[in-house]
C-alpha cells in the first residue's frame, strides 16, 4: 500500500507573558517540542482506511509535519516547535529550530513527486533540482512536502494584498475575469478575495491568479516570500490564461513557513523574526489595513473541519477538535451549515455554543491531500491561549475512519467516497490532533511564567 503524508505547524501565544530572552525562548521551545511530539504520538493513525484500496488500513505512518510558535498576549513569538512524522520517522522527530528566526535549516524539503510517493521512483535519491530551498543536501532531516491543496489560496491573497500595499490597485479596483474564451464577469478585487478565502471558491482563485500573472505579481510573490526566509512557500506552474493548472510538485508549502506567514498576518509589536541575512521582519511588512482585511475573512472561513469538527456537530463519528464555531453567515435557522456547494446537514448550535476559541484559518483538501492553518485566539472568559497552527498532509478525502466504513461503495468511482454519503470530509484523526494541541495550549496559557524582559533586547 502506498504510504500517507501530512504536515502540521502550530504557533501559540500565552496571554500575559512578555516576549522572552533568547535563553528563555530556548527553554520554552524545548518543553513545547516535547508536548507537540507527545500530541502527535498520541494520535493513532493506523486504523485510518483508504477508499482507493478497498478500505485497507494504512501500511505505513502518515507523513506529518507539525510546527508550533508560541506568542505572548500582544503577538510576539516566545517559543517554537516542529515535528515530522513519516515512513522515515515513524515515531516522530523534533526539528531543530533557531529561536531568533523561528525557522530551520535542518530539513531538506523536496517537492512533492507522486511517482516517488507511489514507489515508481526511489524514495531517497531525489536530485538537487527537487529541493525547495537550495543548499540543504547535508541537512540532518529530509521531508517531501505534500501538496497544500486550497491552503495555497492564502499565498494568493497575500500576493494580491501586497499589490494593494504598493498602491498598484485597491480592494475596490474592478477586475473583469475571462478564463480562456469564457467570460466570468467583473467584480471589485475584494469581491474575488472574499469567496476565495471564506468559501474556498476555485473560480475566484482562478481570477486572482490570472490577475497576479497580468501584473507580474507571482514572480514578485515568490521572491518576496524567499526574502522573508519563507522559501518553501511557492506558487509555480499556474496558467496565465485560465488561472488554473494547480499541480502537486509545482505549488509548495511547509508547515513552519506557513505558520510564520500567519504570524506575520496576525501581527505584533517588535521583531517577529530575523532572516538568515539579518533582515528584521515586523508586522509593518504587511500594512495594518491589509492584515485586518485578511484576518476578517479568515475569521469568516466556513469550513470548520480539518483540525476542528464543528460542521459535523453531533455526528456519532465526529471527534472533538479545535473548539470553534461555524460563522453565522453559513448557517440556516436550524444551525445547519452550507459552505459553497457543501451542505453539511447537522445542527451546529450545540457546538457553536460550546466554542472556546476563534480560529482565523484556511483549509484545503483534494482526494490525496488535506491541510488547515490559521490563528487561534481564546474567546472572552475562556482559558487564555493565542497561537497559530498549520497542517499540511496527504490525508485527503480518500482516507476515512472505521465508523463511516459502511458508506464506502468501492464500485462507484463517482459517488462512492464516504464524504459524498456522510458529509465527513476529513479523517477525524486530524480533529483529534487539533484537540490535543489545543489542550497543550490551554495548559501553557493557564500556567504562564512571570513576564520576562523584552525579546528584542536579546537580539
Amino acid at each position: 500500500m502506498r504510504p500517507l503524508a501530512c504536515c502540521l505547524v502550530l504557533v501559540l501565544a500565552a496571554p500575559g507573558l512578555a516576549a522572552p530572552r533568547a535563553s528563555s525562548a530556548v527553554a520554552r521551545s524545548r518543553t513545547l517540542e516535547q508536548e507537540l511530539l507527545g500530541a502527535v504520538r498520541a494520535v493513532d493513525f493506523t486504523p485510518v482506511l483508504d477508499w482507493r484500496r478497498s478500505g485497507q488500513r494504512l501500511a505505513t505512518p502518515p507523513n506529518l509535519d507539525v510546527a508550533v510558535i508560541e506568542l505572548d498576549a500582544e503577538g510576539r513569538p516566545v517559543a517554537a516547535a516542529n515535528v515530522l512524522l513519516s515512513r522515515d520517522y515513524p515515531r516522530g522527530r523534533v526539528v531543530p529550530l533557531e529561536p531568533r528566526r523561528w525557522g530551520t535549516r535542518a530539513v531538506r524539503f523536496t517537492r512533492w513527486d507522486p511517482e516517488r510517493w507511489n514507489g515508481k521512483k526511489g524514495w531517497a535519491d531525489a536530485g538537487p533540482e527537487e529541493d525547495l530551498v537550495p543548499g540543504r543536501a547535508s541537512a540532518a532531516l529530509r521531508f517531501m512536502a505534500p501538496y497544500p491543496a486550497s491552503l495555497f489560496k492564502i499565498l494568493v491573497a497575500y500576493g494580491v494584498l501586497r499589490m494593494v500595499d504598493r498602491g498598484e490597485l485597491t480592494l475596490d479596483t474592478p477586475y473583469h475575469f475571462t478564463s480562456g474564451q469564457e467570460d466570468r464577469g467583473e467584480r471589485p478585487v475584494r469581491g474575488w478575495v472574499d469567496p476565495m478565502i471564506t468559501e474556498s471558491n476555485n473560480g475566484a482563485t482562478e481570477a486572482l491568479v490570472k490577475l497576479l500573472h497580468e501584473r507580474g505579481g507571482l514572480a514578485r510573490l515568490n521572491a518576496e516570500l524567499a526574502a522573508l526566509d519563507l522559501g518553501t512557500l511557492q506558487v509555480n506552474g499556474t496558467s496565465p490564461v485560465t488561472g488554473r493548472s494547480w499541480q502537486p510538485g509545482s505549488i509548495h508549502m511547509t508547515a513552519l513557513d506557513t505558520a510564520r506567514l500567519f504570524l506575520l498576518i496576525n501581527g505584533g509589536p517588535g521583531t517577529l523574526w530575523k532572516t538568515t541575512r539579518g533582515r528584521t521582519v515586523t508586522e509593518a511588512t504587511m500594512s495594518e489595513p491589509s492584515r485586518a482585511f485578511l484576518k476578517g475573512l479568515l475569521a469568516e472561513q466556513g469550513f470548520a473541519e480539518g483540525l476542528s469538527s464543528t460542521v459535523i456537530c453531533g455526528d456519532p463519528n465526529a471527534r472533538p477538535g479545535l473548539p470553534v464555531a461555524v460563522p453565522t453567515r453559513f448557517l440556516d435557522a436550524e444551525g445547519r451549515a452550507t459552505v459553497g456547494t457543501n451542505a453539511f446537514g447537522r445542527d451546529t448550535r450545540p457546538c457553536n455554543a460550546a466554542a472556546q476559541v476563534e480560529f482565523l484559518h484556511k483549509t484545503g483538501q483534494t482526494e490525496n491531500y488535506g491541510s488547515d492553518a490559521g490563528i487561534v485566539r481564546a474567546l472572552p472568559g475562556q482559558t487564555p491561549r493565542h497561537y497559530v497552527i498549520a497542517l499540511l498532509s496527504t490525508l485527503g478525502y480518500r482516507y476515512y475512519d472505521a465508523g463511516v466504513a459502511q458508506a464506502a461503495n468501492f464500485q462507484d468511482e463517482e459517488n462512492g467516497f464516504p464524504r459524498v454519503v456522510t458529509g465527513i470530509h476529513f479523517t477525524q484523526t486530524l480533529a483529534e490532533l487539533g484537540h490535543r494541541v489545543d489542550e497543550v495550549m490551554k495548559r501553557r496559557g493557564a500556567t504562564s511564567a512571570e513576564p520576562s524582559p523584552h525579546f528584542d533586547k536579546a537580539l
